[in-house]
């Protein structure tokens, strides 16, 4: 049996990475597809340095505009990996990605069955894609795919939902959206996040793994936080949750971790004075792996927090309804894991209980 995981995002990297760790006796290979050239060198080295992981590691030919004319050659490099396979699972954390679509067809052409596998994308998982209702979506985008790029592409209302799927690895497979309720659903196993194994490739995907390290060493509380328009829209309700906290922790036990788009730091350093002003782009699940057992994470009803919950489950963690409540659908979802939600009114008497 040989797996092909095809990887875009450092949780995907790490996902692939844990479900490695329990398929030793596969043959496993590490199928890069990042638009951005740097994060496809951090993939392909940092793999490269953990065979015992990824027993190959391929590096499709990336576009940081993500042009057309490079499908091409990544079609060309999909085929000569696959054109020959006689059984594979190929795994993917988005099942309406071309590159995913085109490796199940030539795949099956080879006359072998492959079996297509969705890894956890987060909130889309369990709330649906976003524009699954409109017309478009449903309609107009998967009769242009199928005319202009082949029949053999597969439609999917929301991530995961395509025929080309047929088991997904979910953290809370309970709570999956219903179209993918249908499929073989499996529980991503939370033991390997622990392995020293993992734990080493995860920092080796930092950049600067050990200054990082050292860095979150002594820190209690991570704050992440959504795209600044939401503070700077309501910079006043920020301080005052950046005071409940501030009573409560020492500056120097604060890192706040913001959004990858984020453009002004130092309003962050005014809101959350004293405190550390994290690297924006480095996500959320890697670090996770560096943080001591003691650390609480707090932030906005996001993905960051559902990925907080099922890679450090015992860790504290609050979900802060700064602006209107959220959805009922994602409400009912955060009760059903044990994720408190409140208000920063709230906060104070919170930290106090924990």
């Amino acid at each position: 049996m040989s797996d092909y995981f095809l990887v875009s995002s450092p949780l995907h990297f790490l996902i692939a990475a844990n479900i490695s760790l329990q398929s030793e006796d596969h043959e496993r290979v590490l199928l890069i597809v990042a638009r951005d050239a740097a994060m496809a060198d951090r993939f392909r080295l940092t793999a490269e340095k953990h065979p015992d992981i990824f027993n190959r590691v391929v590096v499709l030919p990336h576009d940081a505009h993500g042009s057309r004319r490079i499908r091409g050659p990544r079609f060309q490099t999909i085929k000569a990996q696959l054109a020959d396979i006689s059984d594979a699972r190929i795994f993917t954390g988005n099942d309406r990605r071309l590159e995913f679509q085109y490796a199940m067809h030539v795949a099956s052409q080879a006359g072998s069955r492959p079996k297509g596998v969705y890894m956890d994308e987060g909130a889309v998982t369990y709330f649906g894609h976003k524009s699954m209702g409109s017309f478009a979506h449903r309609t107009i985008d998967p009769l242009v795919k199928r005319l202009f790029i082949g029949r053999w592409y597969k439609p999917a209302l929301t991530t995961g939902a395509s025929d080309w799927i047929e088991t997904i690895y979910a953290a809370f497979p309970e709570h999956v959206h219903p179209l993918l309720k249908p499929k073989e659903l499996v529980r991503i196993a939370p033991e390997p996040f622990s392995l020293s194994q993992f734990k080493a490739l995860a920092r080796d995907l930092l950049p600067d793994g050990e200054e990082y390290a050292e860095a979150l060493q002594g820190v209690k509380l991570v704050v992440t936080l959504p795209h600044e328009a939401s503070y700077l829209g309501a910079p006043q309700t920020y301080e005052a949750v950046s005071r409940s906290l501030l009573d409560h922790f020492a500056p120097s036990q604060v890192a706040i971790k913001p959004h990858p788009r984020i453009t002004n730091r130092q309003v962050l350093q005014q809101i959350f004075p004293g405190t550390a002003i994290l690297e924006p782009t480095t996500g959320m699940e890697v670090l996770l792996t560096l943080l001591d057992d003691d650390c609480l994470v707090a932030g906005d009803i996001s993905s960051t927090l559902l990925t907080t919950k099922w890679l450090r489950p015992a860790l504290p963690v609050v979900a802060l309804m700064v602006h209107d409540a959220p959805p009922k659908l994602m409400t009912d979802l955060y009760t059903a894991l044990g994720i408190p939600m409140m208000t920063p009114a709230d906060l104070p008497q919170w930290l106090c209980s924990i």
